[in-house]
């Protein structure tokens, strides 16, 4: 793991994911690029004001965002470089994270709540957008060596060695032992040959990892999970988000991005497409 984009809004949840990810990046001699994207405020009165230009703005985000890279790099001693662009958010993180060869984005989220109240938020749509992997990192997280790893899976996709580099990587260098979780609702007991055969791949991609399969029996997968989480000291949870058509993200529930909402610890994110 060689380049992090922290995206930074200024907030208190942004600079908890910065920090976690300076400490990430200490571990792996990586190094960091702070990332902030702004659009220009649109007025909502008609009292008239003094506009504020896109280069009095940028200037001034840029001021700020070399402030942060300083204090990282003075406490982390990791390498810090600062990008600003206008643009939607979302959209801007995700093609900084391709234009930078970036491994991971590390992106803070502002606590727990129902999604009915936080559709649109920054992180959520960058989770559902992203093609790099994401570690979403509570406002309220704290970095500790990843020891205990849980990825929740239900086996409906294929594994490989690009979908598990960063779980991978994590997972070596910590020496952390691997849970992985399927939740499965009451009534249903048996394996699937497809089941088989994915525990079988995930086995030989992971290889000397320490890691268990572990079935829980919960109507609620984020219900299970957290209490799994709960229940056994976990630094790390790992999810892989489909891709969804437009109607199926408005007819289901994403269980990755609810996670998002509803986790305690770091949410690594993996992508299968």
């Amino acid at each position: 793991m060689d380049t992090l984009l922290v995206p930074i809004d200024f907030s208190p949840s942004s600079r908890t994911a910065s920090i976690y990810a300076a400490s990430l990046a200490k571990a792996f001699k990586a190094r960091l690029i702070l990332f902030h994207a702004y659009m220009m405020p649109t007025p909502v009165t008609e009292v008239p004001y003094v506009m504020i230009s896109v280069n009095e703005l940028q200037t001034e985000n840029e001021q700020m965002i070399r402030r942060e890279a300083a204090v990282l790099h003075e406490n982390f001693g990791v390498e810090v470089g600062v990008q600003v662009q206008i643009g939607m958010p979302s959209d801007e993180i995700t093609l900084a994270a391709v234009e930078s060869n970036a491994d991971m984005i590390v992106i803070g989220m502002r606590g727990a709540g129902g999604l009915d109240k936080l559709i649109g938020n920054t992180s959520a749509s960058v989770v559902r957008k992203a093609k790099t992997p994401v570690l979403v990192v509570p406002h309220n997280a704290l970095f500790n060596p990843v020891k205990q790893i849980v990825y929740a899976s239900d086996f409906s996709y294929s594994s490989s060695r690009n979908l598990f580099r960063s779980l991978l990587e994590i997972s070596e260098m910590f020496q952390a032992k691997l849970h992985i979780v399927q939740i499965r609702k009451g009534g249903v007991t048996e394996n699937s040959e497809r089941e088989i055969l994915s525990k079988n791949i995930i086995s030989g991609l992971l290889g000397s990892i320490q890691h268990e399969f572990t079935i829980i029996t919960d109507e609620s997968i984020t219900h299970g999970i957290n209490n799994y989480v709960a229940q056994h000291d976990v630094q790390m949870l790992v999810m892989v988000a489909h891709k969804h058509t437009f109607f199926e993200r408005l007819f289901n529930k994403i269980h990755t991005t609810e996670m998002a909402y509803q986790t305690k610890i770091p949410l690594l994110v993996l992508h299968d497409s």
